[in-house]
């Protein structure tokens, strides 16, 4: 498995054509995964931009196979991570895409670094809010006194839409129990300890998708984040019966907004 040194985090990342886009007018995507996922919550989507563009994946610290090893973590760590990955991999601009706990890492990207990005993709992204710290803190306390399998037991039926399927639910049950729970903990402890990017200092391309029937990132949030961007270019899409787990609940219809959103950046 490839590592990177992305600041004092070796993290576990994987990158579709490493010497760079395919194509003349390719782009470079960098992932940002949500709270109890990896880097394999987006290759459902990848397929649809591999052709024409490089796609990097990673694993963000302490999640999954980039390991926990007691460093604080905020949501401005994460973002400096992924500057620090497209540092280490010479990529000087890239379309970044995270989704929910990756939705704060990229606001906050679009805000702190615009000469770095080429447009934002915010998938379900969370905003700020108290029942977000309450949830989260009850969380990091759970997975830390009985291990992952609260969670696994629980998420996969209950943050997805009416569309999900029983293999979808396997896949993220999955990705949950892969999970280190002192890392896990400490990502919950990042996302409620967030606060809210500036979202008006957000100027790249912006495309938001959001889920119909998604009870973590409200359509409130979404909208709230949306209207307070600055881009120029922005666009706002909700995917009907459609919970939390976007891309692995309607990974074509993502793919094909992410896609799309490509050429409007090239254009």
């Amino acid at each position: 498995m490839p590592f990177v040194q992305a600041n004092s985090h070796r993290l576990n990342y994987a990158d579709s054509h490493p010497t760079g886009p395919p194509t003349p007018t390719g782009l470079t995507f960098i992932f940002i995964h949500g709270l109890g996922s990896s880097q394999n919550y987006y290759y459902p989507v990848i397929p649809h931009l591999t052709e024409s563009h490089r796609c990097i994946t990673i694993d963000t610290y302490g999640a999954a196979r980039s390991t926990y090893t007691n460093d604080a973590v905020t949501i401005p760590s994460i973002a400096d991570d992924v500057i620090g990955v497209l540092d280490a991999l010479q990529v000087p601009e890239a379309i970044v895409v995270g989704h929910s706990m990756g939705g704060l890492v990229v606001t906050e990207l679009g805000a702190r670094y615009p000469n770095r990005l080429l447009g934002v993709v915010a998938i379900g992204p969370t905003h700020p809010s108290e029942l977000l710290v309450a949830v989260m803190s009850k969380r990091a306390i759970t997975v830390e006194a009985a291990g992952m399998e609260p969670m696994a037991d629980t998420i996969p039926s209950g943050a997805v839409g009416s569309r999900s399927t029983p293999l979808q639910k396997a896949f993220i049950r999955e990705l949950i129990l892969g999970q280190d729970p002192k890392g896990y903990a400490a990502l919950c402890r990042a996302i409620a300890s967030a606060q809210p990017a500036d979202y008006a200092a957000i100027t790249a391309p912006f495309l938001l998708i959001a889920g119909e029937e998604d009870k973590s990132a409200s359509m409130e949030g979404c909208e709230h984040i949306f209207e307070r961007v600055s881009s120029k270019q922005k666009s706002f899409e909700v995917l009907k019966g459609v919970g939390h787990w976007h891309c692995v609940e309607a990974a074509d219809e993502v793919g094909a907004l992410i896609a799309n959103f490509a050429k409007v950046v090239s254009a």
